[in-house]
């Protein structure tokens, strides 16, 4: 998985009005959950922006008074009209116990349907995956090379290697769509 190092600021008071002057000046109100402790934290809005908005996972070193903490992001809260981030959640991770993330997919090759005028539509942009966090990758590689006009497939017919997917086994990653116009040829045709 990729990693990021932030700097995160110890909240001394947690309250409405201490929330609402952190969110005035810009700032973000955290938690970093730790074997059912919670630890309240501040972050500045702009150095969460690489975290929050992307498709990729990362582990996050927060260094919090000198101190660092590996932690991946379990939740956010944004404002439901303007789109601001509101609050963070942070659950801190170890090698020594798996850990629950969705790790983008990654479509390799061109899929046999599309070079027929076929299109590509992907269904599943992420995938549920537990694991050893330094022994995650970045992204899971699915080959679409063979998919052919109509044809979709899933999580269980990728193979994935020895890591714990979560996600359900029937669930469709892309399928190769037919276009109307090929749809009218066929039936024309026939």
């Amino acid at each position: 998985m990729k990693t990021l190092e932030l700097t995160a600021y110890k909240r001394e008071t947690v309250g409405k009005r201490t929330t609402k002057d952190l969110r005035n000046e810009d700032r973000v109100p955290g938690v970093i959950y730790t074997n059912g402790n919670a630890e309240h934290v501040y972050l500045d809005t702009i150095d969460l922006k690489p975290v929050i908005y992307t498709a990729d996972t990362y582990i996050i070193h927060l260094n919090i008074d000198g101190n660092t903490t590996p932690v991946i992001v379990r939740g956010t809260d944004f404002h439901p009209v303007n789109g601001k981030l509101l609050h963070i959640e942070f659950m801190s991770v170890s090698d020594d116990k798996a850990v629950k993330v969705d790790l983008p997919l990654k479509m390799v090759g061109t899929p046999a349907g599309v070079t027929k005028g076929g299109k590509l539509a992907v269904i599943l942009r992420k995938i549920s995956v537990k694991g050893i966090p330094s022994h995650l990758p970045e992204f899971m590689e699915v080959p679409v090379g063979e998919l052919d006009l109509g044809q979709t497939i899933k999580v269980q017919d990728v193979d994935f290697g020895d890591i714990q997917i979560e996600t359900s086994p029937s669930a469709g990653i892309a399928a190769v769509e037919i276009p109307r116009a090929l749809r009218s040829a066929a039936a024309a045709a026939s």
